[in-house]
This record gives C-alpha cells, structure tokens and sequence, in this order.
C-alpha cells in the first residue's frame, strides 16, 4: 500500500473515531526544545520534577521511539455549546472538559484503535493523551493543527482552544 493511501485511511478511520483533526508531523526535534532546555535549567519547572525527568525525550522523539518518521497529530473537541441561561445561574463551576469521562480514557481507547491499524501495515507506535514526555503543541502547531496563540494555547480556526491533543 503507497504511504498516501495509509495517510488517507488514517484520516478517515481518526474522523470515524470522532477526532476532529488528524495531521501528521516529521519526528524530530520539536521547535521549542531549546527554550525548554533552558527554562528547566533556570528552574522554571519548580516542583514539576517530571519535567526534567523526560527532558531528553521531549526533545528528540527518537528517544521516545528509535527510528521514529513521523508523528501522528490528533484532535478532539470539548465544546459542548454554550451554557443554557438557567445554567449560569448556578453557584458552582466545572471546566468545560471535565463535562463528561475521562478524557484520557476516552481518547487512550480512540488512539488505540487507531494503534491498530498502523500495526495491520506494520507501524510501531505509541500513544499519549498529554501523559507522555513529547512536546505535543509543537508537533500539533509543526503538524498544521493550530498555532501558538500569545497566552501559549494551541489555536485552531475552527476548533479555537476547546480540544484534546493526542
């Protein structure tokens, strides 16, 4: 099968999923590894220790997976509309994306089906749903999904700054 034909399969088995985007990047060094280097050297991170934990491989995806070619981009939305007016009316507040499960399982269950059909074409992967130590923004603004927006959210013409990256 011609890469092109997988890439389109791809897209449209992320749609059939309910990703609202899917857009692939190169694998290397994500934009902004350099200035993260330098952040946690200054001790911005403060107690996030994780952060420097995983400094090599938010840098270099080939130490996420050796002989990586690509990084697979996903989106999905958690706009959900505009609250009713009786709703603002209410003393407490949730975030829009807590509304509902999980994100985290419910996109992990989405990407792993996704896993599976690079795998049928011989694809070795992994998956992540902001848990993994990858600078998602910068592949998803490398990868055409949105573009960083003066506050550092990831900006997308339709989707605005209300989606999930995997």
């Amino acid at each position: 099968m011609q890469s092109n034909d997988l890439k389109q399969q791809l897209i449209e088995r992320a749609h059939e999923l309910g990703f609202d985007a899917c857009r692939i990047a190169p694998a290397v060094a994500p934009r902004h590894a350099a200035e993260f280097q330098e952040w946690l050297r200054d001790g911005a991170a403060g107690e996030m220790q994780w952060l420097e934990r995983g400094e090599s491989k938010r840098c270099d995806p080939q130490e996420v997976l050796a002989g990586a070619r690509s990084v697979v981009v996903l989106a999905m939305s958690y706009w959900q509309g505009e609250l009713p007016a009786q709703s603002r009316q209410l003393r407490g507040r949730i975030a829009r994306y807590a509304w509902g499960d999980d994100y985290h399982n419910v996109m992990l269950e989405r990407l792993r089906a996704l896993d599976e059909l690079l795998r049928e074409h011989g694809g070795t992967q992994k998956c992540y749903v902001d848990t993994g130590p990858v600078l998602e923004r910068d592949f998803a603004a490398e990868a055409g999904v949105g573009w960083h927006g003066k506050s550092t959210m990831l900006l997308d013409a339709q989707l605005g700054t209300w989606f999930f990256l995997g």
